[in-house]
């Protein structure tokens, strides 16, 4: 049965990866991983940090560095500061000084096959309740601050959730207990070389979480929404999450977030829900553990607020 195959893809995809880096607050600032400086970068620089704290240690001296700087510099979670991860770092700052496309320290990491720290996983409660009223009805709004937000609401006989994602749908994997198919480092190429597993879904509820990776491909991914099969989308909830914010040295990156979420938004076909998360968030407040990937408590907003859209309480 397709359903299964599909199910032993996701599987086989979810690569070991958590809501993965650090942050300590210390005199020097927001430690991230691998960002040993603090400088927002990781590169050459936090290698030479890292080796020199390993010469130190190595001759009986004390580590230059702070404890935080020090949880940053243990990239494979060994409990020691040493070459090793001086080396995965050169590494990454090697490939990204040649590609064009750069990548992710984490993801990067991941994809060469270093399992990285799970200091924290806590499970969600993933029941459903019956359908809540139309998006066209009123809400019950919530309250921030003075301020109001309106929670949309999606009418959905198919209440069983799957979701389709990246890293991101990797780490809220790793919070809340979800079905998916996911990939880290990945962006509409999930979609395409899996086209006849996903169109064999039916029944259920499907979130399409992807396009932070690569968010030139707005259209792509649009074209793609749009020519699912006509029995796809009459038997099943489709949904596309908006891209959702970044924090830090990403924050760079929400101009062309919101870009791409008005294009996709604006061309879905009818059939298909967007749901605006990256507005949530904002009005919410998110955090972030290395500018991209979220918290445990982010992660568990998203859920509960694709969650809250489908069902009432």
């Amino acid at each position: 049965m397709k359903i299964k195959t599909l199910m032993s893809l996701a599987a086989a995809a979810a690569l070991a990866v958590t809501p993965t880096g650090i942050s300590a607050s210390g005199a020097a600032g927001l430690y991230v991983f691998g960002d040993v400086n603090g400088d927002g970068t990781v590169d050459a620089t936090d290698a030479s940090s890292v080796l020199a704290a390993y010469a130190s240690l190595s001759s009986g001296q004390e580590s230059p560095l702070y404890s935080y700087q020090e949880s940053a510099a243990d990239i494979n979670g060994d409990g020691m500061v040493d070459a090793v991860d001086a080396s995965m770092i050169l590494s990454y700052y090697a490939y990204v000084s040649v590609s064009d496309e750069g990548a992710i320290f984490t993801d990067f990491l991941e994809q060469h096959g270093i399992k990285q720290k799970n200091d924290e996983e806590t499970s969600g409660d993933n029941d459903t309740a019956s359908p809540a009223a139309d998006i066209s009805d009123i809400q019950q709004p919530l309250v921030n601050g003075g301020e109001e937000y309106i929670l949309p609401r999606i009418d959905s006989e198919y209440a069983d959730m799957f979701w389709i994602g990246d890293s991101r749908t990797v780490g809220l994997s790793y919070n809340v207990a979800i079905d998916y198919l996911g990939e880290v480092g990945i962006g509409i190429a999930l979609l395409s070389r899996n086209y006849e597993s996903i169109t064999q879904i039916r029944n259920k509820t499907i979130i399409f979480n992807l396009g932070v990776n690569d968010l030139h491909n707005s259209r792509a991914y649009l074209n793609w929404y749009n020519s699912l099969p006509d029995e796809f989308l009459d038997n099943n909830k489709v949904i596309v999450l908006s891209v959702n914010p970044c924090s830090g040295s990403y924050a760079r990156l929400n101009s062309g977030i919101e870009e791409f979420n008005n294009i996709v938004r604006d061309g879905l076909d009818s059939r298909i829900t967007f749901l605006d998360s990256y507005s949530f968030l904002n009005w919410n407040s998110f955090a972030t553990v290395d500018g991209l990937h979220y918290t445990s408590g982010t992660y568990i907003d998203i859920y509960n607020f694709v969650n809250d859209s489908i069902n009432e309480e």
